[in-house]
């Protein structure tokens, strides 16, 4: 099998379309994601979800009834984050949802003062965070990498996942009780975490083995489980890198221009580990 190149993938998803926050660039993105999806002989399926104020497009590359493992990440871009000592944590929810209201907050802020007008323009105009290799165009790109490279097993680009956890709230409805391994946050440097239930230590040692790179095991307590992307999913998994400190994981860069950490070598062993597992 004639493995796709990560860097080329990286190219195309960080740098070509690395901005998908927007209803139409996210479109542009998954019409050139499909048309190649196509052209590789792949079974396509769009999820459609949401309500009048939010609309969600998730692309399924692959048969989910079919598929015992479901791999997963969210494809969509969010804008930047306004405080300098932001940092990203995947497995804790309602931390990013304080920082994130936050956020929306100083934006309100800024649109009331006149003497920041021009400053306003500019950030309102464009705040998109164009660069976003780990959140997630890393993980995007790896999904994208398989999806292409394989017939057998099922992607999931998830919408609406990265400023809130409503994409995957969605997908998960659709899964019942298959495996579902989210990819978030995997480009850079940091420990590679495998998350997942206490109970299910053993299927994720056993996942983390078919990778030739190190992989750090994370049992959550249920309350902790459910505070991640991964609460609707009863059989869930959460890929992710950063660094680790009194059982939280902290992803640097991410939501801000220096967002541009790559382990590319460690991001094709992640596309060859899932290769082996589906």
């Amino acid at each position: 099998m004639t493995k796709s190149n990560m860097r080329d993938k990286i190219e195309e998803v960080g740098i070509h379309f690395s901005k998908r926050r927007s209803n139409r660039d996210k479109l542009r993105f998954m019409n050139r994601l499909a048309s190649r999806l196509k052209a590789a002989g792949r079974a396509l399926q769009m999820i459609e979800a949401g309500d009048r104020h939010v609309q969600s497009h998730h692309l399924v590359c692959g048969d989910l009834k079919k598929s015992r493992i479901v791999f997963l990440a969210a494809y969509d871009t969010g804008s930047r984050m306004l405080n300098p000592g932001y940092r990203y944590t995947p497995l804790d929810s309602r931390r990013n949802l304080r920082e994130e209201m936050k956020n929306i907050a100083g934006y309100s802020v800024m649109t009331l003062d006149a003497a920041v007008l021009l400053l306003v323009f500019r950030w309102m105009k464009k705040p998109d965070n164009k660069m976003n290799m780990n959140r997630n165009s890393g993980g995007t790109a790896v999904l994208y990498a398989c999806a292409e490279d394989t017939s057998r097993g099922c992607f999931v680009f998830v919408d609406n996942g990265v400023m809130s956890n409503q994409g995957f709230y969605e997908t998960a409805e659709h899964l019942e009780n298959r495996e579902a391994v989210v990819l978030d946050s995997i480009a850079g440097t940091g420990t590679l975490f495998l998350a997942c239930r206490e109970e299910q230590v053993k299927r994720a040692e056993e996942m983390a083995s078919a990778f030739d790179c190190e992989i750090r095991v994370l049992p959550l307590g249920e309350e902790q489980y459910q505070n991640t992307p991964l609460e609707g999913f009863p059989n869930g998994y959460m890929l992710t890198a950063g660094e680790e400190r009194n059982g939280t994981v902290y992803v640097r860069h991410a939501r801000r221009p220096s967002d541009m950490d790559l382990n590319v070598e460690r991001m094709e062993k992640i596309r060859d580990g899932i290769l082996k597992l589906i």
